[in-house]
């Protein structure tokens, strides 16, 4: 909505910002975004948690990003060393309060500390983003932590949990899971590493209702399939239920259940796993052994609390699909619905978000970005307007190469911007191949780092609201947009495709030109604001019709 605001000087209109928005945040290198959550304790908005190859430290940079609930950038923040640096997770902590200063829980990857290659790399941030501790988890190869969560050990205590996957522990060979348990400062408190034959990720991890744990992410498999029989055998979906104090309870893979094509690559990974109200495990991620064609397909798996299996379906076409996170919310009549971010590409790749009720039935989907490379990779409720927001990657918006992505949406998945279309889903159902494989070891290797860091400022872009006239009889009716609003250090114009701007000037509230830009602007231009002070400031747009549009905003 918009509220217009007059004076005797000037008469103005403040952008109060629509509900669901496509925003994009990155430099003129490659940024993006991993993972997101809504924040909702001390304040109100997003984090998102990924990387920059800006290059302000190395060659690779871990970031973090918090927004309003308007998707507007609050502060920035880089971390890392020379090398490569990234983050995978993040969530903001159950339990904030004055003895443990950290607000915000982060885990990924540090190639710059640590013992070896690459590190899993773990850190409490404050409301600020400054790092409150950090530290580095694994061995001498390669070691990574891919999700984390909020988590009550056996004995109740707090503290968190991360999964991802390691190569530094010969006792079980190649890549295996890796489990790590801290207190709220990051103190390993137990891990284990869980593998066999072959290669195994851990994606994703959930404490279950017993106390326990249950996680998911691919393996190996030589067991389905005629997978002993192929000279690279399938990558299927594998899922571990662990116990309170870490030991392994049971796992399952599942695979194709006939004979495999020898020349294709066969992939079936589970990315995300959620529990619903009837304690039962819905799981999504991506297939091309079960896909429409082998082309890749999205999925949508069930299982029992005992490792049962309750059903499979896959979603697509008969290009690719990929689900990489999902979210279950209930609708208007209490029925539990199950929603999947991930991407959809045939001519370009699109941001997907599918949604199915409780029986697994699609009722909508919808691609998100434009003409050219977008995707999600993770999804959270918006618990404040009841949809839902996702982060992610575009280059269909944005400062160059790949842009973080943060869209907001309705509960029907609509952003309401002109960067949004439904799209058709064949649905289709399976019945898997199962076995078990899991062996585990108990390990301890974790040590304390410093993580530097740095506050830094991407440019904003963001896909036009589909609520903008085009062009109408007044300059104040174009679409002609000020963000973010207010601003730290670069405020981005967004002008309407038909108007051209020829001059901009900002004014102080007093009415003295502080600065101004006179030649011809179409699409957007960023304006420096790093040295103004803070306060309210005035911007007056001439288009090349000899109109004249007054605007406001507000320097931080």
């Amino acid at each position: 909505m918009k509220k217009k605001i007059c004076s005797l000087a000037f008469c103005f209109v403040i952008h109060m910002g629509f509900s669901q928005f496509q925003h994009s945040f990155g430099t003129e290198r490659s940024e993006m975004g991993n993972a997101l959550t809504q924040l909702d304790k001390i304040e109100k908005g997003y984090l998102i948690a990924g990387y920059t190859g800006q290059q302000f430290f190395g060659g690779l940079d871990a970031t973090l990003v918090k927004t309003d609930l308007d998707g507007d950038q609050i502060w920035s923040r880089v971390y890392g060393g020379r090398n490569r640096d990234y983050f995978n997770s993040v969530r903001q902590y159950k339990d904030i309060n004055s003895i443990n200063q950290a607000t915000y829980i982060v885990a990924g990857v540090t190639n710059s500390f640590g013992f070896g290659r690459a590190d899993a790399l773990l850190t409490g941030v404050n409301i600020q983003g400054v790092p409150v501790f950090a530290a580095v988890y694994g061995g001498e190869r390669r070691d990574v932590a891919n999700c984390v969560q909020n988590i009550k050990d056996e004995n109740g205590r707090p503290g968190h949990i991360f999964v991802g996957e390691t190569r530094s522990y010969t006792a079980i060979p190649e890549n295996n899971i890796y489990v790590v348990r801290t207190d709220l400062s990051g103190n390993l408190t137990r891990a284990t590493v869980i593998g066999n034959r072959g290669n195994q990720k851990g994606s994703w991890i959930e404490q279950t209702k017993d106390g326990g744990y249950i996680i998911v992410g691919s393996t190996t498999n030589y067991w389905c399939g005629g997978g002993a029989q192929l000279t690279n055998p399938a990558t299927d979906i594998f899922i571990v239920k662990l116990k309170a104090d870490l030991t392994v309870e049971w796992d399952r893979i599942l695979g194709y259940p006939k004979e495999l094509d020898p020349s294709i690559r066969h992939n079936n990974v589970a990315t995300c796993v959620k529990i619903n109200q009837r304690g039962n495990y819905v799981i999504t991620g991506y297939t091309n052994s079960f896909g429409i064609n082998n082309s890749q397909d999205a999925f949508l798996l069930f299982m029992n609390s005992n490792g049962s299996f309750l059903g499979m379906k896959t979603y697509g076409t008969k290009y690719t699909e990929m689900g990489h996170s999902l979210q279950i919310s209930k609708s208007s009549t209490g029925n539990e619905l199950y929603t999947v971010v991930g991407q959809h590409s045939s001519a370009s790749r699109k941001a997907l978000v599918f949604q199915t009720d409780a029986s697994s039935t699609l009722q909508w989907a919808r691609d998100y970005g434009d003409e050219k490379q977008d995707g999600g990779m993770e999804l959270v409720k918006d618990d404040f307007d009841n949809g839902f927001a996702f982060t992610g990657f575009t280059t269909s918006l944005g400062a160059g190469g790949t842009d973080i992505y943060l869209v907001e949406t309705t509960a029907d998945g609509e952003s309401k911007t002109i960067c949004e279309e439904k799209i058709d889903l064949k649905e289709e159902k399976h019945e898997p191949c199962i076995a078990r494989i899991a062996r585990q070891i108990f390990v301890r290797d974790y040590r304390r780092i410093e993580l530097p860091v740095e506050r830094v400022e991407y440019k904003e872009d963001r896909c036009v609201s589909a609520k903008l006239p085009i062009l109408k009889k007044t300059v104040k009716e174009y679409g002609i947009e000020l963000f973010p609003n207010p601003v730290h250090d670069l405020l981005t114009i967004q002008i309407n495709k038909r108007v051209t701007v020829n001059k901009i000037e900002v004014y102080s509230l007093q009415g003295r030109i502080i600065m101004q830009e006179s030649h011809p602007i179409q699409a957007s231009m960023i304006l420096s604001t790093k040295d103004l002070e803070r306060g309210t400031y005035i911007v007056k747009i001439y288009t090349d019709l000899g109109e004249t549009k007054v605007m406001k905003f507000i320097k931080k």
